[in-house]
């Protein structure tokens, strides 16, 4: 099952030969020809709005320009600009380094990938999509990729065919990233007519799922049952879709995979936790030397290189996330959810056992929303908690295992994991039951299965299972074959019912707070039990709800 490099080389150069061309389908826009490919029609490159490039950068994203004739639909379009050497490059080598591969398998990963650097620009609002040929009236999965709102595509590695023999229309897509998809500007927000600014990522998603609702009934998918998932930012961008009111009646489920959007606070005008967007905005007009009365006029006259450096400032870059800006994001994602005003769609929601493995080692703080800090020993370790925690802290203390100093970073890393990804799908599962809606929990925990791993089952993990094959070379067996069936499985059956329970598969009993349970997908099997790191996540609610608290008084 699992893709080799060569068995991917092979395989590409015999479907090459046996593929054949799909019929002109017309779409927004204008005509688009795609691949027949074993069963299965194939779309790729396929523009949902105009190019946001010179005038347009920086706006919300306008309807596709017509073109004239077919336009071919066979190659993959550029991933939206981001930096080619940071985030995803970082994120791949520390896996590598920590999955327990072969020295040979290790140094070919690495190589290959270095091979693969994506094309970027600024041109790259397009979908991907994969359909059953001949069918008709299939539910369609919305894929969102992650990538911290920085990084990442929605390419090549997330083309699934097992996935779609499931019986479903995948869609994937590209949206605006980093500065691009979420600076904040007075200006800009005075010009738009909505009032807003920075969430232009989030409006390209919007206009994707509104292109889909037109047009996937030409793919053979039903635009009335659209299931929106995806993975960290991808997560994120879950929970932030269906806070806000302008998704209403774009998708019918949702499945938030190591993120939830509950921890994000940034506003557009006011600052809490971090400066407010519009001062950022500022910022980086002072820095790139144009600070004046027409800072934006400046900024969207240079180029993406003359930008470059602003764009992948640490200083910058961990405020380029969704942004509560009265518009896109009325409130924050945290507080619609605790207010039950969330789109009243089913919902799956789950986190990794070993989330921080990875992360941490990026700069992380050890708990999130508190201060940057990362405890190197038992004294830091209590103080941290205590000072986040309150007296809940020997409740959260007593749920690691710490006998010496040594075991502190070991317990950070799995407490960052369990602060940013763990409880807020608890509690994004909380409030969403508590609002009368379904939600269906779950863990995941398998980890490679190589004596020599360190990773455990870190963030991303379970996208190889969701999709199938993602990553070369990597330690596997047979229980990863079972893990994907299975997860398929369960993913296309809630796409078509809402419901992701069917015969063949462990029975998932929906979240009742009262009964908290979780699906476990374990290392060995995957079953039912109840949440198990509940006590976890109760002892740290308090300092949640004191954030959130805190985040109304500051916008009031």
């Amino acid at each position: 099952m699992r893709r080799t490099i060569v068995t991917l080389v092979f395989t590409c150069l015999v479907t090459a030969c046996g593929e054949r061309s799909t019929a002109p389908v017309d779409v927004s826009g204008g005509s688009v020809q795609g691949l027949v490919e074993d069963g299965l029609i194939i779309y790729r490159n396929v523009p949902y709005a105009a190019p946001p490039v010179g005038d347009l950068r920086w706006r919300a994203p306008q309807p596709v320009e017509p073109w004239e004739g077919v336009r071919s639909a066979t190659q993959f379009g550029p991933a939206c600009w981001q930096s080619t050497t940071g985030g995803d490059a970082m994120f791949l080598e520390r896996l590598t380094e920590g999955a327990g591969m072969g020295a040979f398998a290790t140094w070919l990963l690495k190589t290959t990938a270095s091979w693969t650097a994506p094309e970027i620009s600024e041109d790259c609002l397009s979908l991907n999509i994969m359909a059953p040929e001949g069918g008709q009236g299939l539910p369609v999965m919305f894929w969102i990729h992650g990538g911290g709102h920085q990084f990442g595509s929605g390419g090549q590695a997330y083309e699934s065919p097992s996935l779609v023999r499931e019986g479903v229309v995948l869609v994937s897509i590209n949206y605006r990233l980093g500065l691009y998809g979420f600076m904040a500007h007075p200006e800009l927000s005075a010009e738009d007519p909505s009032g807003s600014s920075g969430n232009y990522g989030m409006l390209d998603q919007i206009a994707a799922l509104a292109w889909v609702r037109a047009n996937i009934l030409k793919f053979g998918g039903d635009p009335n049952n659209v299931t929106i998932f995806g993975e960290s930012a991808g997560g994120h961008s879950v929970g932030q879709l269906m806070a806000s009111p302008l998704t209403q009646g774009l998708f019918q489920r949702a499945i938030a995979q190591s993120g939830t959007g509950l921890h994000q606070f940034q506003a557009v005008g006011a600052a809490f936790e971090r400066t407010s967007g519009h001062e950022v905005g500022r910022q980086i007009a002072l820095a790139a030397g144009v600070a004046g009365p027409q800072e934006i006029e400046a900024l969207r006259a240079m180029t993406t290189e003359e930008l470059r450096p602003y764009a992948i400032d640490p200083e910058f870059t961990d405020t380029f996330h969704p942004q509560i800006d009265g518009h896109v994001l009325p409130r924050s994602t945290a507080q619609t959810f605790f207010e039950g005003k969330q789109q009243p769609v089913p919902l799956i929601v789950g986190s990794n056992a070993d989330e921080g493995s990875v992360l941490y080692y990026f700069g992380i703080p050890a708990v999130e929303g508190g201060p940057m800090a990362q405890p190197q020993n038992r004294s830091e370790w209590d103080e941290l908690l205590a000072s986040q925690f309150a007296e809940q802290a020997p409740r959260v203390d007593a749920a690691y295992t710490i006998d010496g100093d040594a075991d502190v970073p070991r317990a950070a890393e799995q407490l960052m994991g369990d602060t940013l990804f763990g409880r807020h799908a608890f509690y994004m599962a909380q409030r969403h039951q508590a609002a009368g809606h379904p939600a269906y929990l779950y863990f995941y925990e398998r980890r490679p299965p190589s004596e020599t791993q360190t990773l455990g089952a870190t963030h991303a993990l379970e996208i190889s299972h969701v999709f199938g094959g993602l990553i070369p070379l990597w330690p596997t067996d047979e229980r990863d074959d079972e893990l994907q069936a299975q997860m398929q499985g369960y993913w296309s059956e809630f796409a078509k019912s809402g419901d992701p329970n069917r015969d063949d598969l462990p029975d998932w009993i929906a979240f009742d707070d009262l009964d908290p349970l979780e699906m476990a997908f374990g290392h060995e099997r995957s079953y039912g039990r109840r949440t198990a790191r509940e006590d976890r996540y109760r002892a740290m609610a308090g300092q949640f709800e004191s954030r959130l608290a805190a985040a109304l008084i500051s916008a009031d």
